[in-house]
């Protein structure tokens, strides 16, 4: 016991995935322990007639019973299926090897000597359908990417500190058709299909310059033939910046927040930090972080990011109240989306005259008082026979509304 009270202790706050990894091992396997102990003694009290063990506390009886569901639910089965959401390997110098995808490619280009910089390494196969894995591993993280053709010849290293916003803006359209890039041409000309994305994620206590230097690393041994300079650069920028632009920069605070176009990424506004940018221009910060770490696009106009992106060729800097018009302008023609809502017609079975045409299933949910899910699998086919024996449901067509 003493042994499990060091082993957490010294494994309890770290970020090496594989030691959250053994966490969850250990805590499932714990959790199972404790739920199988529970499950015996249900079956004991259970193996005859009369009362047993519990002395006839139905109470208890029934809170071991949840006890035990609860435990093998959601402490040991659901941590089970999170180790299986990635293959784990352990590899020299305290990294990780982290594989999504199909294992069948090789593990990526391999440099030729160690880098000293840490970091957790993650192959995807197929980005672009894996997207929804992309955002799980890379939000609010800080790292190297290198994405590289599976036959190994064509290569690009790129970094940033907010990996998932940065790797998202190459699916962008804007992005490609810009073909301001090498990297941009290839993806434009060949797609995602037979291309993988290798991470290399970092501490998120490192600084940028650790960043840019495992970028340097990276550009040296593996000598990518699709960035067009090879020399990293903590700016973003891969010619000399303008007189204005780099007292601009001299000037930042806290975490700034570069502004884009989202038609064509001319840069518009470079934000201070977050306050100031809610100050600014009155943006909420789940909006702000919305759009930081999950990609979105700002009122469908600007494209938001804790990085310069490298493939901005135009800067046209706004003054503070020229950005504030142009946003509040934006947000006056703004419309929320929302899912649109499909029309479902009930037919009633023996009167015709009963049919009703619902806006929404939970119109027709609190029209007859039933559950959506039951309703729901009326809708999808999975039960034929008709709702409380009275209804039958069908959506409406678009053309017949």
């Amino acid at each position: 016991m003493l042994f499990f009270y060091l082993f957490l202790d010294w494994r309890l706050y770290s970020t090496n995935a594989k030691e959250i990894g053994t966490l969850y091992l250990v805590f499932a396997i714990f959790a199972g322990m404790i739920a199988t102990a529970f499950s015996v003694l249900i079956r004991l009290e259970l193996s005859a007639p009369g009362v047993q063990f519990l002395q006839g506390d139905h109470q208890l009886f029934n809170v071991i019973i949840t006890a035990h569901a609860l435990l093998m639910l959601f402490f040991m089965v659901n941590k089970l299926q999170m180790l299986n959401l990635f293959k784990i390997l352990r590899v020299k110098n305290y990294r990780t090897i982290v594989t999504v995808g199909n294992n069948n490619s090789n593990e990526g280009a391999k440099p030729p000597f160690k880098s000293k910089q840490n970091y957790t390494k993650v192959i995807v196969t197929n980005p672009y359908y894996n997207r929804d894995i992309l955002a799980r591993v890379t939000k609010k993280q800080k790292g190297v990417y290198v994405w590289e053709s599976l036959d190994g010849t064509d290569l690009y290293v790129g970094h940033s500190i907010n990996l998932y916003n940065r790797i998202s803006s190459y699916f962008m359209p804007s992005i490609l058709k810009s073909k301001e890039r090498r990297v941009l041409r290839y993806l434009n000309k060949y797609g995602f299909t037979n291309i993988k994305l290798t991470i290399y994620i970092m501490d998120n206590s490192v600084t940028l310059e650790k960043v840019v230097e495992l970028e340097q690393y990276f550009i040296n041994s593996l000598k990518p033939n699709l960035n067009v300079d090879l020399i990293a650069s903590s700016s973003g920028y891969h010619e000399p910046m303008k007189p204005e632009i780099l007292e601009k920069l001299r000037k930042q605070r806290g975490t700034p927040v570069f502004m884009y176009d989202a038609k064509d990424f001319t840069l518009l506004y470079n934000f201070d930090s977050k306050t100031y940018m809610y100050n600014s221009i009155n943006i909420h910060h789940k909006t702000l972080e919305d759009c930081l770490y999950s990609g979105k696009i700002y009122l469908d106009a600007f494209f938001l990011s804790l990085d310069l992106i490298e493939e901005s060729t135009s800067t046209n800097l706004l003054t503070l109240d020229e950005i504030k018009t142009l946003v509040f302008k934006k947000r006056d023609i703004y419309q929320v989306k929302h899912p649109a809502s499909k029309s479902i017609l009930a037919e009633f079975k023996d009167d015709s005259s009963l049919n009703k045409k619902f806006s929404s299933l939970n119109s027709l949910a609190k029209e007859l008082k039933g559950d959506r899910q039951v309703i729901r699998e009326y809708l999808k086919g999975n039960k034929s026979c008709y709702y409380r024996g009275k209804w039958k449901f069908t959506y409406v067509s678009s053309e017949n509304k």
